[in-house]
């Protein structure tokens, strides 16, 4: 779990007239710029997943469009932003992960590594504020997982995001400044000192 910038927090809350103890996700709060993402209706949360937040998954979940270009394209879609705008985001995107020569590509001309960076590409060009990571390398051998952690590593310092990634990895969660356990039920947050790039946001 990376570092979050102001407006992202964890909140716990419990009533201390319960004669029971709480579970350990008992009153859990999620705020994000400001608002208590429980309490909004649902399309506003939709409003709040389009704009604010990435998503990688660990099965690539690539859209059916033809090419690498077309298949970042998708994010930007809900958005309403136009055509050419849409074509020269999605380009910026994909060479800012490593793929620029690869924008006609189809699914089956990629690596795994390769449509995992569409992927990571496709999270990112709607610039969200934060980057949601569910197992995102179990499907890569060792070599891809150290590519592909590589990729992430650099747009988090680049862009100054707040990463939060689920994994079974025990060579990711060791280089992580922050890490949340979850064991038989209980959260364990444990946090490492680690600075930023010179010259990168800090949040």
């Amino acid at each position: 779990m990376r570092s979050s910038p102001p407006g992202w927090r964890w909140a716990s809350r419990w009533s201390s007239s319960s004669t029971r103890s709480p579970p350990a996700w008992a009153g859990r709060q999620v705020v994000l710029d400001g608002t208590d993402l429980a309490k909004p209706p649902e399309a506003r949360l939709t409003r709040v997943r389009s704009e604010s937040t990435g998503f990688v998954f660990q099965s690539f979940n690539r859209v059916p469009a033809p090419t690498a270009q077309e298949n970042v394209e998708t994010a930007l879609v809900p958005l309403g932003v136009k055509a050419r705008e849409r074509r020269e985001k999605a380009a910026e995107a994909l060479e800012s992960v490593g793929l620029g020569e690869r924008l006609g590509h189809l699914p089956g001309e990629m690596s795994g590594g390769q449509r995992q960076r569409v992927a990571i590409a496709r999270a990112l060009v709607k610039q969200p504020k934060v980057l949601l990571a569910d197992e995102p390398t179990g499907n890569l051998d060792e070599s891809m997982r150290d590519e592909i952690m590589a990729v992430l590593d650099r747009r988090w310092e680049e862009l100054g995001l707040t990463f939060v990634m689920v994994t079974h990895d025990s060579a990711i969660t060791r280089k992580a400044p922050r890490l949340a356990t979850l064991r038989k039920g209980r959260i364990t947050v444990t946090e490492k000192t680690r600075a930023r790039s010179a010259g990168r946001a800090n949040p």
